[in-house]
């Protein structure tokens, strides 16, 4: 399924910057560490929120993750 990785506002919890999509079948959970690596940088973050969308049969998800 189509994952979307956001990085998270440290004081609010809100969605910020795009940080990567990729497909997964993972079944990711809070408080999964994951390294991203995209556009030359690398950032370690810790999912603190999963957002699992169902529109017209398509199933897609957002984390939402704060850097470490």
């Amino acid at each position: 399924m189509r994952t979307d990785f956001y990085e998270a506002d440290p004081f609010s919890g809100s969605k910020g910057a795009h940080l990567a999509t990729i497909e997964s079948d993972y079944r990711w959970e809070k408080g999964d560490e994951v390294w991203i690596e995209a556009s030359g940088k690398r950032v370690k973050i810790r999912i603190s929120w999963v957002n699992v969308t169902v529109k017209d049969g398509v199933v897609s998800r957002e984390l939402l993750g704060l850097k470490l």
